[in-house]
């Protein structure tokens, strides 16, 4: 692979970056319109809802049972008998911060 490909590669990681912060910085504004719209806005280009999913807060059993199964998970992993059962392939960008 050529070095302006990766170049290329890093510039669009920039790009998508500050896309995402704009992105991310529009979002409650947006929510709060959809939703006193009454959860819906549409148009000829475009429809957009919002939506409500509640949010839980679990006992303290079924903490103590979800932790207890974490590390039952990383010690299989630690002791061998979990297998690897494939892999993820994937690249990963860190920025400098005086980069760009």
């Amino acid at each position: 692979m050529s070095d302006s490909a990766l170049s290329r590669y890093v510039e669009i990681k920039q790009q998508i970056a500050a896309l995402e912060e704009e992105l991310d910085s529009l979002k409650e504004g947006v929510f709060t319109e959809v939703d006193a719209r009454g959860g819906e806005i549409a148009n000829e280009s475009f429809v957009i809802r919002s939506y409500k999913q509640p949010k839980y807060r679990f006992s303290q059993t079924y903490e103590a049972k979800n932790n207890e199964l974490k590390e039952m998970k990383k010690q299989e992993i630690d002791d061998g008998t979990a297998v690897i059962d494939g892999y993820s392939e994937f690249v990963k960008l860190n920025l400098k911060k005086n980069a760009g």
